[in-house]
C-alpha cells in the first residue's frame, strides 16, 4: 500500500453554503458557515494546480496552505520550550 502525502489548505469562501462544489479537488474536512471557511486536504504533488483553480471559483475568496505541518508536535524530547526559552522543571 502506497500512503501518498497530503496538503492541508484553507478556503475562505463569501457563501458558506457553496462549500459543497469544492468537494471534487479534495476531502473536506471541517466547514465553517459562520466564519465561512473550510479545511481541506489535498495531495502534495497537485497542491499549485489544485490552489489556482480553487482560487478562480467566484465564491472563493482566498485560499491559504495551512501551518500545520510546519508546526512541532512532538514535546517529549526537548526539556526547552523553544517559543519562550524557558526550561522545564524535571520531575524527581
Amino acid at each position: 500500500m502506497d500512503i501518498t502525502s497530503r496538503q492541508e489548505i484553507i478556503v475562505w469562501l463569501s457563501n458558506g453554503h457553496l462549500s459543497k462544489k469544492l468537494r471534487r479537488f479534495g476531502t473536506v474536512i471541517y466547514v465553517s458557515f459562520k466564519m465561512k471557511y473550510l479545511i481541506m486536504y489535498v495531495n502534495s504533488d497537485q497542491l499549485t494546480e489544485k490552489i489556482t483553480q480553487i482560487s478562480k471559483l467566484s465564491f472563493v475568496k482566498k485560499v491559504e496552505i495551512s501551518p500545520r505541518q510546519d508546526l512541532k508536535t512532538d514535546y517529549h524530547e526537548d526539556n526547552t520550550n523553544e517559543s519562550t526559552g524557558i526550561k522545564q522543571m524535571e520531575e524527581n
